[in-house]
């Protein structure tokens, strides 16, 4: 599809046998090898073919070989006749220029098969000539028709000129004439709705009409009633005019489900962290309530010694409730479990035993101790080893470092002790008890399958901490071990 800005003429032609028959073939137009036109952004090349239809016929649209913007400006068509039947072909060049919009060929093409080459171009008029001699008058003609009357008298009538009969004129259905004072005769207007005004609201003559006359208000009346835009008290709203709809931050308020009511219930949703903790003098009342420190040390710890009180996380039980006479030798190459319960998260990095006397240098290297979640996951090994770690002593608070600081949940938990080395039970470490009645002490008294208090693992011969063990294979134990955390 050519640019519109680019002029073009249609070209038709018809080939005939002499005999009336339809020619058959091609017919080629040819532009210079390759054209430019600057205005469009194009170049314009190769032939066009256009093929004789059944009645020997071609119509196409070519480009105007004048129109502005041709680079070369000036050029021709190179036309091939390929017929079938004739040979060879004929091959000759036209113009096709923008004053023609519609060219036929056999108006362009040569007349004389011996001149090809001829080139059909419209030059430029030349200059008048000399007026001739007048010519002989010539003898008066005769109408031939009249309006597309050809009969020998003719009688035209109004319609016949495309006029207005004269019995019509200020009659119904024709046209109206204007008087002396430019205006329609009265005598020439409609009757009934088309009449002039009879009456206005009833009234006749030189009418007035008021407010009340046709159902309004007067002014006056109107602004007591209704107040104008002008006279609005209210012209803007934080700067904003026409229907205006504020949110909160349009006033520096905090949307009603992003800010904490001060009465009233409210769910407030996600971790909170305050930067000063809240408080109030009010003791709870409900098993969901926050609760102060000093109720809950008021409560939980009346007059009694907690594990923070000594600087502990949690330990086995006081210590005051110890054997006084009792303490424990722990077999070699038995893992004993001292079950200890944090009420609070707490961060480990201690562990704390209480020998009531040791000879001292009967441990060997394999002797350890460690903590264990409730669950059996070893998570800190207690370093050093405890034969480096136990001095001899007639009493004293052994206190072992975690390899690396453990953050405990609230929960139940246990620590390992493990003993390799002495030759007589009585060579090794004494270690506190609870105190105990008889050789079944009730220490470990629980329901069944809830947590161990004391147990041991039913191996022997343990040399090295395990990294975990089946909490449903400790095995309940008789001597309860003191140990604490911190």
């Amino acid at each position: 599809m050519l640019p519109e800005s680019i002029p073009t003429v249609r070209v038709s032609a018809r080939y005939l046998a002499p005999d009336g028959r339809p020619l058959t073939g091609t017919v080629e137009f040819r532009p210079p090898a390759l054209l430019t036109h600057a205005d469009a952004d194009l170049f314009l090349g190769g032939p066009t073919v256009a093929t004789l239809d059944g009645e020997g016929r071609l119509l196409l649209v070519l480009p105007a070989t004048d129109g502005p913007g041709w680079n070369p400006a000036e050029w021709t068509y190179t036309v091939v006749e390929k017929l079938t039947g004739l040979s060879p072909s004929r091959t000759y060049q036209i113009v096709l220029p923008t004053a023609r919009p519609a060219v036929d060929l056999a108006d362009l093409a040569p007349a004389d098969p011996s001149t090809p080459n001829y080139v059909a171009v419209t030059g430029p008029p030349g200059p008048a000539g000399e007026p001739g001699p007048p010519g002989v008058r010539g003898e008066p003609g005769s109408v031939h028709s009249v309006n597309g009357h050809t009969e020998g008298v003719i009688v035209l009538s109004a319609t016949d000129v495309s006029a207005v009969p004269a019995d019509t004129v200020g009659k119904p259905g024709g046209l109206a004439t204007l008087g002396t004072d430019g205006l329609v005769p009265k005598t020439q207007l409609p009757t009934g709705n088309g009449a002039a005004v009879a009456s206005v609201n009833g009234r006749t003559g030189a009418v007035v009409l008021e407010a009340a006359d046709v159902g309004a208000l007067t002014q006056t009346a109107a602004d007591t009633r209704y107040l104008g835009i002008a006279a609005a008290p209210v012209t803007s709203v934080n700067g904003r005019t026409g229907a205006i709809s504020l949110a909160a931050a349009d006033v520096a308020a905090a949307a009603a489900d992003e800010a904490v009511l001060l009465t009233g219930d409210q769910a407030v949703e996600g971790a909170k962290t305050f930067a000063v903790p809240p408080s109030t003098a009010v003791n709870p009342a409900g098993a969901n309530q926050l609760a102060r420190r000093g109720y809950v040390d008021a409560v939980s710890a009346a007059g009694t010694w907690s594990p923070a009180s000594m600087g502990f996380s949690g330990w086995a039980f006081d210590p005051a409730a110890s054997s006084a006479d009792v303490a424990q030798y722990c077999i070699n190459g038995w893992l004993y479990l001292i079950g200890i319960p944090l009420h609070a998260a707490a961060t480990i990095t201690k562990v704390v035993f209480y020998c009531p006397g040791y000879v001292g240098g009967k441990l060997s290297a394999t002797s350890f101790a460690g903590l264990y979640t409730g669950a059996g996951q070893r998570v800190g090994t207690v370093t050093p080893t405890l034969d480096k770690l136990i001095p001899a002593t007639e009493g004293q608070t052994v206190m072992g470092t975690l390899d690396k600081a453990y953050t405990a949940a609230a929960g139940n938990y246990y620590v390992a002790l493990l003993v390799n080395g002495p030759a007589v039970k009585t060579d090794g470490p004494a270690f506190m008890v609870g105190g105990a009645m008889g050789k079944t002490p009730g220490g470990s008294a629980r329901m069944p399958g809830a947590f161990i208090r004391h147990g041991r693992l039913s191996s022997t011969g343990v040399t090295s901490l395990p990294a975990s063990f089946t909490a449903a294979n400790v095995v309940a134990d008789s001597n309860a071990i003191w140990a604490a955390l911190a």
